[in-house]
């Protein structure tokens, strides 16, 4: 007969043990922000930011701007093959910033300037050409560009800035190569300097616009426009995927108050995924979606040096707490001239003094 004092300490002593490991897996748990840390990607003393990465079967490309030249006044662009190989695919004596790629292929587009003048580019690794893109280049400056092929026709959403006056247009476009069709996404005036291009992942696109930063995720079959994460601070950098899970960067009026990144997902619901130091604030967002889970790639921008390290977060798409953003206060239709937050508009302007 068994004894059933051995029996009750037996299962005393497996209870124990049971809500001890419970314990254990839940402060370990990778869905919890605040034990969640972002990979340093590309991290020296100099500017390294505008990451983007993608995979084509068992090889990984990243691309990134890194500052260059004696007194660090310009940015080349580099694409790294599977950890090594690196190759510079802007042209001899010109500032580039790297878009990102055409998820899933050789092609990653970039904006180039030289000078006065800021032209868009591709550039495809499988036959090492760079081709400006002559249907988008004009005399405007065009900067921060994205692609996306879908089904046959590729997508491009840019930028195009005009710096006369007070009054002239800053405004996001969304081109349709295959029908040459443009369609105008959002403008503000170069006073406010508030437009911020996203990217483009078909069927949708995201930027923020406006004295109170706000992004906005729009789906290119219906012409929707969704607001993601209204809340009473910038959001100033976002990124999509295809099924239309947003990243978004959001921080203070001042540079680095209370920055964090959060998740949308496709239905709303916001998820923070890591709050980043005082004095620092993430930038130009882009998603690695190919795979079975997200990686997020950012700029963490040092508002002190105006250094920047690119880093990236593993699992972006299954990380996180539930969040419960304050809600936006009045500001009008989010497209005046107050200011709060001006766009770098890759102006060309050495890297740390953007």
């Amino acid at each position: 007969m068994r004894n059933p004092f051995h029996l009750r300490t037996v299962r005393s002593t497996l209870a124990r043990l049971a809500a001890a490991i419970a314990m254990v897996l839940a402060s370990t748990s990778p869905a919890s922000a605040a034990f969640v840390n972002p990979d340093i990607v590309k991290g020296t003393t100099l500017f390294e930011g505008y990451g983007s990465a993608t995979h084509i079967g068992s090889r990984r490309l990243f691309a990134w701007s890194n500052e260059v030249g004696r007194v660090g006044t310009d940015l080349a662009a580099y694409v790294e093959t599977n950890g090594g190989t690196v190759t510079h695919i802007n042209a001899k004596r010109t500032t580039a910033y790297v878009g990102g790629f055409d998820q899933g292929t050789d092609r990653v587009i970039f904006q180039q300037t030289h000078g006065g003048e800021s032209d868009l580019f591709l550039y495809d690794l499988s036959d090492d050409r760079r081709t400006p893109i002559r249907r988008l280049n004009d005399e405007e400056w065009q900067w921060n560009p994205s692609i996306d092929s879908h089904r046959g026709t590729t997508w491009i959403t840019y930028g195009v800035n005009r710096f006369g006056g007070p009054t002239a247009m800053w405004r996001l476009f969304l081109f349709n190569t295959s029908t040459g069709e443009r369609t105008l996404l959002a403008e503000t005036t170069n006073r406010c300097g508030c437009l911020f291009p996203g990217t483009v992942a078909y069927p949708w696109v995201t930027w923020a616009v406006g004295d109170d930063a706000t992004a906005w995720r729009y789906d290119i079959r219906t012409g929707e426009r969704t607001p993601l994460l209204p809340t009473d601070q910038d959001e100033y950098g976002v990124a999509v995927t295809p099924e239309g899970t947003t990243y978004v960067a959001r921080s203070g009026d001042r540079c680095g108050s209370g920055a964090a990144l959060y998740r949308v997902d496709r239905n709303g619901v916001p998820f923070l995924l890591h709050e980043i130091a005082d004095g620092f604030e993430p930038a130009n967002l882009s998603v690695d979606f190919i795979g079975p889970h997200d990686r997020l790639y950012f700029d963490r921008r040092n508002c002190k040096t105006g250094s920047a390290d690119v880093m990236r977060l593993r699992r972006a798409d299954v990380i996180g707490d539930p969040a419960r953003p304050a809600p936006a206060p009045s500001r009008g239709d989010g497209g005046g001239d107050g200011g709060f937050r001006r766009s770098e508009a890759s102006s060309g302007a050495s890297p740390r003094t953007r």
